[in-house]
């Protein structure tokens, strides 16, 4: 997207502010998330510093994103959310509606974390933490994609063929690992290139993000989730 240069225009530090915030509440950014950087803003739209931080500041002022010292512009802006009381696993939700699901796509890896999945697991950079991926699907079509971060308290096995199933219920017999408690942040978006090729679903497709944080019986953060689901084969309710 260009700016609009021509006269009469809106100021450009105008333009700028409504097209993060479009970005953001299109969900391209979510909390967390780092900005580009004021250089980067300035070469790819070519305008000033000047220009890029009256654009920022507005939207300080405004709650969507927050200046972080040594860390970069972090998103702050968060959809309503709801908090579950029940953690069951993908797993045992389709077991529930009676659905046969496969995983078609595993990898499990560890990895260092990046400055929000540090931030999520209540880890430092410097550590390591595990990354699963998965696609699972029903008759045939991607439900969702998920990926997974596991604060590394144990060795897990890297072979992806101990995670086609319950990824709970391997910790649970495997580990002792029970989950107590859980938070879950809904919210709707369009997919990225990674999540459009995952779900094989087009660019167009409205999606869900589910973000999941899972906690031990000591309240101790264990796992930090993001799950993507196709807007035309989900939908998620709530008991109230």
């Amino acid at each position: 997207m260009e700016l609009n240069r021509e006269k009469g225009a809106t100021p450009l530090y105008l333009q700028l502010e409504d097209l993060i915030r479009m970005e953001i509440e299109s969900g391209k950014y979510i909390k967390g998330d780092i900005l580009p950087s004021e250089k980067e803003y300035m070469d790819k739209y070519d305008i000033s510093r000047v220009t890029t931080r009256q654009a920022l500041a507005a939207l300080v002022q405004e709650g969507y994103i927050k200046r972080a010292r040594g860390i970069g512009t972090v998103v702050s802006y968060e959809k309503i959310s709801e908090a579950i009381s029940n953690v069951i696993s993908f797993t045992e939700e389709m077991k529930k509606h009676n659905i046969t699901m496969e995983t078609s796509y595993c990898k499990m890896e560890l990895i260092s974390p990046d400055t929000k999945t540090a931030l999520s697991l209540g880890i430092l950079k410097s550590d390591t933490c595990y990354k699963l991926s998965r696609v699972r699907d029903v008759e045939g079509k991607p439900l969702v994609y998920t990926v997974t971060y596991l604060k590394n308290l144990m060795e897990l096995p890297l072979d992806p063929g101990y995670y086609k199933e319950s990824l709970y219920k391997f910790l649970h017999d495997k580990y002792n690992i029970s989950i107590v408690r859980g938070n879950d942040t809904l919210e709707a978006a369009l997919p990225n290139d990674d999540v459009r090729n995952m779900l094989q679903i087009s660019a167009d497709m409205p999606i869900f993000i589910r973000t999941r944080k899972t906690f031990l019986p000591n309240d101790e953060i264990f796992e930090y989730s993001v799950c993507y689901y196709p807007g035309n084969r989900y939908k998620y309710s709530v008991d109230l």
